[in-house]
């Protein structure tokens, strides 16, 4: 979203640390959020970049309505008083200017949601696959390192940077702590805990593994109940949104169009054309947002 070039951006935000750290003071979850969505900026640097973008922004649109507001206001098509006039360029780039900062603060939120997602669909066959290694005699380092090097998305990378721990001298256990604090997944926090306490306790680690894998197996099922229980209601508004209002619709503004008091233009039938397929693309994204996070995609 930013229209600087990133150097002109870096340079611009070091010199509005100071309102990016106030700002951050009234963000306390955004240093975890940041360090979860694996964003490699400190809050002030991060804050007070996302207010340069928001500035620039606001200089942007407010420049460009005033322009627009003045030519129109010139050629007579719009007709407002004239210092309403020169507020609105202004009124329009604040509206921008804070619709930026919103992006910029729930950013970090949307990363560790996708995360999430790619992080957890892999879980089970990533899970299933250390512990078949470990029970044909190959050392969980080992096993870790397959999953690492193997196409298990998220899963690969965090896995990698856990062997890259290992590999320069940080106990297993500990690396293993380090990616269940630096990751939000519910399911995975869950289990490398398991697998840490199992280390621990000198249990074996294949039972462990497999308990972990049943559990979340059963998981996955009932969450894929529910998703095609959610579909029937979907469907219904789905056959509502994409047949029946667009039918009716259409018939009550033909019925209108017979009255010479209510014209019916070609523009407000492209209206009615881009609602509905603005709101579909809405009903896919929702389809889309519904989906269990343990289900994998196809």
């Amino acid at each position: 979203m930013s229209p600087l070039p990133a150097q002109v951006l870096q340079r611009l935000s070091q010199k509005t640390m100071g309102i990016g750290a106030f700002i951050g003071k009234l963000l306390p979850y955004l240093k975890l959020e940041l360090e979860q969505a694996d964003i490699d900026m400190d809050v002030d640097e991060y804050v007070s970049m996302g207010f340069v973008v928001a500035l620039s922004h606001f200089i942007i649109w407010t420049i460009l309505i005033s322009i627009i507001s003045l030519i129109a206001q010139t050629k007579g098509i719009l007709e407002v008083d004239p210092t309403l006039g020169l507020l609105i360029g202004p009124i329009i780039g604040f509206i921008f200017a804070i619709l930026i900062l919103v992006q910029v603060s729930i950013y970090p939120r949307v990363r560790i949601k996708k995360k999430i997602r790619n992080l957890e669909k892999n879980l089970i066959f990533g899970l299933r696959t250390i512990t078949v290694q470990i029970r044909s005699g190959v050392t969980l380092f080992d096993a870790l390192s397959l999953v690492a090097d193997g196409a298990y998305g998220y899963l690969s990378t965090e896995f990698r940077r856990v062997v890259d721990e290992i590999n320069t001298g940080i106990p297993e256990e500990e690396a293993l702590q380090h990616s269940v604090m630096r990751n939000p997944s519910l399911f995975y926090r869950r289990a490398l805990w398991q697998v840490i306490n199992g280390m621990k306790a000198g249990a074996d680690i294949t039972k462990v593994l497999s308990e972990l894998v049943r559990a979340m197996t059963k998981e996955q099922i009932i969450q894929i109940k529910k998703y095609s229980a959610s579909l029937r209601l979907l469907s219904l508004m789905y056959m509502m949104l994409g047949v029946i209002i667009p039918a009716l619709g259409l018939t009550f503004m033909i019925i209108l169009s017979t009255f010479p008091q209510i014209p019916i233009t070609q523009e407000l039938l492209w209206a009615f054309l881009g609602g509905l397929i603005l709101a579909q693309v809405m009903f896919v994204g929702l389809l889309k947002s519904k989906r269990p996070s343990l289900l994998a995609e196809g």
